[in-house]
Order: C-alpha cells, then structure tokens, then sequence
C-alpha cells in the first residue's frame, strides 16, 4: 500500500506537479531536468515541494510507481507455477489484455511511458531499480514454462529473459507512439499478433 507523503496534496495538485515533471523529464532527461522549472510551472515553492518529496529522485520514482500501481495489482496475486501447458499463454493474453484496457482508460500513461524510455539509461538506474521486480517475474514465467513445455529448453533462461525483455521494450517504444491510432474493432487482433511475435521467440520448435 502506498503512503507517500504527497497523497496528503490535494489530488488535483499532485496531477498537475506529475504531469510537469513528466513533460520535463522526457524533454530534458533526469539529469538535465530542473526542478526550479518543475515547480515553477505550477506555482509551488521549494519548501512546499520539499515538505513532500525528498528529491526530484523521489518524484521521479513516486510518478513511475503511480502509473504502474494499476498493472501490479493485476500482477501481485499472479503465480506463474499454477500456470499449466493449456493455460500459459492463454492467461498471458488475458493479462496482457487487461493492462491493455487500463492504458486506454488513463491516456496518461503514454507520456509516462515516454518519461521511462527517455530515462531508460540514465546514471543513476533510476528506471532499471524499477524493473527488478518484473524481470523477476518474467524469469520465473521463463523457467516454470520450461518444466511444463511451453517454453523452450534449448537455450538458457537468462538468454531468452534478455531477448524477451528487448523485444517487450521495442513493442513498447512503438505501442506508446501508435496504440491510440488503432481502430477499437482492430485491436484484439492486434494485440494477438503481437502475443504472436513472442510466442515465436520462445516456444519449442515442435509447438
């Protein structure tokens, strides 16, 4: 459960501090971004900003786990042990389908997702801290599809975490610039080819 002292602002205060500092951090890069500019677009003071953050550092990372609360929900109760070979990749598509729908109904997330990949590479790991957790899950999603052959087994599981993580990153990059210009009727197909190319990354041969 979140309790960071900003969810003590008023909501829409906190949207407006979000939505500047993401536009900035995407323009300039973590490093590069001011915060004077941050909090001087919306009239607020050093020490009111301090009285809730430590840091851009922490602002930064309050507006990524902000944006990925929604996903972890569907995530957290997730065990990929209890997946069988007839349910792997079928709940793989329902999940994949549900964080779908959350991105439609927050628009939002789109310049977050800008934000993300603009930093991706900064210094100071800000958003690869991020995603330790979900390569976690990947790789054991990786090695429990192995045992029950869905996954393949000629190649190491850190290999395939490596090429699967590239591949979710380019579909991201692309997903975060066109998936609003993709007709509703259009869309499940879509998200079907795109399950696809990663099925054929990581299945066995014969599958």
């Amino acid at each position: 459960m979140n309790t960071h002292p900003s969810l003590k602002m008023k909501p829409e205060r906190r949207s407006k501090l979000f939505a500047a500092a993401t536009g900035e951090f995407t323009e300039f890069g973590f490093e590069q971004a001011s915060l004077n500019r941050i909090i001087a677009d919306i009239g607020m003071s050093k020490s009111s900003f301090y009285h809730y953050f430590a840091n851009k550092t922490e602002l930064f990372r309050e507006i990524m786990l902000q944006t990925i609360a929604p996903f972890a929900e569907i995530t957290e109760r997730f065990e990929p042990e209890l997946l069988t070979s007839e349910t792997y990749w079928p709940t793989l598509m329902e999940m994949s389908q549900g964080s779908n729908s959350l991105v439609a109904n927050h628009p939002e997330i789109f310049n977050v997702g800008r934000m993300f990949h603009r930093n991706l590479n900064d210094k100071n790991d800000i958003c690869e801290n991020l995603m330790l957790e979900p390569l976690s899950l990947v790789s054991r999603l990786l090695e429990h599809g192995k045992v029950i052959g869905t996954i393949r087994d000629d190649l190491p599981t850190s290999l395939l975490l490596d090429s699967v993580v590239a591949l979710g990153m380019a579909v991201d990059r692309w997903a975060i610039e066109n998936m609003e210009h993709i007709p509703l009727s259009e869309f499940s197909a879509f998200q079907q080819k795109m399950m696809n190319m990663f099925i054929r990354v990581l299945a066995p041969d014969e599958v």
